[in-house]
């Protein structure tokens, strides 16, 4: 049974090389991208794959989480000094060979992130992956330590 929605979204779609700001996920069919969430709101970036030439047996979207946080960091209502690695993300991509998405995380994701973007992005199946690369705070800090 899918969790309860706990915050409002706030979807950003990238159709042929312009980026809108939209009410809900467009009926394209699966989607990859990028998202953030904090206390309040997920934001995701989404791209239909039938707008991406696949290269191998994953498709990614263009998106990348540096380009893109000065329009997320608004809508998180974030500091202007805020890194956009210091808010929990992820990436959203597209097996081909499993038909299933695989939402990439880090630590500071609670386990209800994971329906709702398996929704907005339509993924019929789907599985959480802890990623080093999204984790936040102390977590991040203890991984990079150099002792």
């Amino acid at each position: 049974m899918p969790r309860r929605r706990l915050w409002p979204s706030v979807l950003y779609h990238f159709d042929h090389r312009t980026l809108k700001r939209t009410e809900r996920t467009p009926d394209l069919g699966f989607h990859v991208g990028i998202w953030w969430h904090d206390a309040e709101r997920l934001v995701a970036f989404l791209q239909s794959i039938a707008e991406i030439k696949a290269t191998g047996h994953l498709i990614d979207s263009n998106f990348s989480h540096d380009s893109a946080w000065d329009t997320a960091r608004h809508e998180l209502s974030c500091a202007e000094a805020t890194e956009y690695f210091e808010v929990p993300r992820g990436r959203i991509l597209w097996d081909i060979v499993h038909q299933a998405g695989i939402i990439y995380h880090g630590n500071s994701t609670p386990a209800e992130v994971f329906d709702e973007l398996a929704r907005l992005y339509r993924l019929p199946r789907w599985q959480a992956r802890l990623d080093e690369h999204y984790l936040t705070g102390e977590a991040l800090e203890v991984f990079y330590r150099l002792d």
